[in-house]
């Protein structure tokens, strides 16, 4: 098996080991788990998550006859990280994990795992990649995941409602969301839950095995509230759940009860905020249906059909995502990733490609000039052609960015091709017409002189009067 790649994520599942091979992806199965697995792939289960959509389309392959194991070639779809999903992103991959786990449940398996790392996007529809982390069911009244699920979606997407927004970039921030710098110390002794107003003064935490963990002490508990300060709050875990005293009934609550977690998540909504871009696409969604494109995009897509062996585009600073609808829509392509790093904007893409049923749009949430792990994400959503459409102008006038910073990191989300566009007249725009003091080295000739230092230019042409496309090819 040459010239195979495997996953940095699939490290410790006995299930065995996610590979990459000629741009597909095949997952090689462990020894022991080959019976498990076949009788998974022959299930009700499997069909019913399959026909759903729920996972993605799996096939027991043949490539690899010489090794004599059972691999599996699974439908790749583009790879994002959970800090790349917007609100209602977030949402709709939480819902779709407990769907899937209620899917487990009535033939008798669940999930083993609920971390947004099993979860990305096919399009616009989240789904659940890890066929591993679906094993028989262990406990008819407790599943094994739930704390895990509590701490991967629900705490982050509970602060968001709360607009807290920075607590969540910095739950985000961890794969898991968990406190590794701290040993065995796990989620309600991480201090989250008193965040959310879960417990507003004080808690003690109380585990099996230790004080009050048994349904004889719970009077006990009682008493010691109702002997405390009237405000004491105390919150306790107790064969995997967790409870409080809630002074409002006078009684001991369980907090998130499985139960109701689904209705839960549904009823949160996104809080509402300003942004520079928010609503900056808004006027142009009528147009979708019609061919009444302005003469701009027209040529865009003529320039973008002419070009040879384009199968997927990434839509850099796209905003609200109009011109890649444009794109899915006038032409055939694998895929299309749209990328801003307005989460108003992405957000507003991501609930418009559902509503338009855009097929081929992956929505992310991204600044690709300012960008974690820079070498992996651009790998990982580097596309055949990096449109850059609008964009240098505030870059650089505003942002200060060097304009060949710019152009190197078009390069490296790009496979072949980069179409940016130069605005000879700065800031200026159409609607004020309003004039600007630019710099005496921002000129045409500059920003050309740039980009054939790192790109063979196939096209330089005027399509507005503040836009000046160029088209190249990388060297």
């Amino acid at each position: 098996m040459d010239n195979i790649q495997y996953s940095h994520k699939s490290m410790i599942d006995d299930f065995g080991r996610v590979f990459f091979y000629n741009n597909r992806v095949f997952r090689e199965i462990s020894k022991e788990k080959e019976k498990f697995c076949l009788e998974l792939l022959s299930s009700a289960m499997f069909k019913e998550l399959i026909q759903k959509e729920l996972i993605p389309q799996t096939l027991i392959s043949e490539e690899f006859p010489e090794t004599k194991k059972l691999i599996l070639e699974h439908t790749k779809v583009v790879e994002s990280l959970q800090h790349e999903w917007t609100f209602e992103m977030f949402k709709d991959a939480a819902l779709m994990v407990l769907e899937i786990n209620d899917v487990c449940n009535k033939y008798g398996y669940e999930l083993k795992d609920a971390h947004t790392l099993n979860v990305l996007f096919n399009n616009n529809k989240p789904i659940f990649v890890d066929l591993g982390s679906i094993d028989l069911i262990r406990s008819k009244n407790n599943w094994i995941a739930y704390e895990e699920f509590l701490n991967s979606f629900f705490i982050p997407l509970r602060f968001w409602s709360k607009n807290e927004l920075f607590i969540v970039r910095k739950l985000l921030e961890s794969n898991f969301h968990r406190m590794f710098t701290i040993p065995s110390q796990n989620i309600e002794e991480s201090g989250l839950y008193k965040l959310l107003g879960v417990d507003n003064s004080y808690a003690f935490s109380f585990r099996k095995n230790k004080l009050f963990s048994t349904e004889r002490n719970i009077s006990l508990i009682t008493f010691f509230v109702k002997a405390s300060n009237k405000f004491l709050r105390i919150v306790f875990k107790k064969k995997n759940k967790l409870f409080r005293y809630d002074l409002k009934i006078n009684r001991i609550t369980e907090i998130f009860p499985k139960n109701t977690i689904n209705s839960n998540i549904v009823s949160l909504s996104k809080s509402t905020f300003d942004s520079q871009w928010k609503g900056y696409h808004s006027k142009f969604y009528n147009e979708i249906e019609s061919v009444n494109y302005s003469y701009r995009f027209k040529r865009l897509l003529e320039i973008i059909n002419d070009l040879k062996d384009i199968d997927t585009i990434i839509d850099l600073a796209g905003n609200e995502g109009y011109f890649s609808f444009l794109l899915s829509k006038e032409m055939t392509l694998k895929n299309v990733i749209l990328v801003d790093y307005d989460e108003n904007a992405i957000n507003e893409a991501y609930l418009n490609s559902k509503k338009l049923n855009i097929k081929n749009v992956t929505p992310l949430l991204l600044n690709f000039m300012f960008t974690p792990d820079l070498l992996g994400t651009s790998k990982r959503l580097r596309s055949d052609l990096a449109v850059s459409l609008a964009v240098t102008h505030h870059l650089i006038l505003t942002g200060k960015f060097s304009l060949a910073a710019i152009f190197d990191r078009l390069i490296m989300f790009s496979n072949k091709y980069v179409i940016v566009e130069f605005m000879p007249l700065g800031l200026w725009s159409i609607e004020t017409k309003i004039k600007q003091n630019l710099p005496d080295w921002y000129s045409i000739d500059w920003f050309r002189d740039e980009f054939v230092n790192r790109f063979n230019l196939l096209i330089e042409e005027q399509l507005e009067e503040n836009r000046i496309v160029f088209v190249g090819k990388i060297k």
